[in-house]
């Protein structure tokens, strides 16, 4: 069944959590969402649970009481020299209603409170998106996981 766009915002809840804060139930949902989306929409066998989690805070955003995305941030010096943003996934059903540039604003107002700079790995057919969000490629397209990506920063 379609989402209702109408109705949508008065029904989200937005939700910044470390992730020693989420009890395994709560975890296993996060993890339910980023593999339907990574592993299994794109067709892409990985290993989508790694040793970043642990450090990292986490944005979920409900609706309806059900967990439709989510993104993580990870400190300076765990995966760049810069924090970086990563494993962005909204709901398949939910998306093409503006949720992926609301889940990626906040994470920018996240990061700009805190750091001076946001380095991210994106897939490379949404470089255009990134770029309206102030990201600048970085160096050439390459492939990770058999999908071709392009690194990009983001300065204040």
């Amino acid at each position: 069944m379609p989402v209702d766009p109408s109705n949508l915002q008065a029904g989200l809840i937005w939700r910044w959590r470390h992730f020693s804060l989420f009890s395994v139930s709560e975890w296993h949902e996060v993890l339910r969402l980023r593999t339907a989306v990574f592993v299994v929409e794109q067709e892409c066998p990985y290993q989508e649970v790694d040793d970043k989690d642990p450090v990292a805070w986490h944005l979920e955003l409900h609706h309806d009481g059900e967990l439709i995305g989510t993104l993580r941030i990870l400190p300076p010096g765990i995966a760049y020299q810069e924090c970086s943003l990563g494993r962005v996934a909204v709901r398949a059903d939910y998306r093409r209603l503006g949720l992926g540039r609301d889940v990626m604003s906040r994470a920018l107002v996240f990061c700009d409170s805190r750091w001076p700079a946001v380095r991210l790995s994106a897939q490379l057919y949404l470089k255009p998106f990134y770029e309206s969000l102030g990201f600048t490629a970085v160096g050439e397209s390459y492939l990770e996981d058999d999908i071709p990506h392009i690194e990009m920063l983001r300065a204040r």
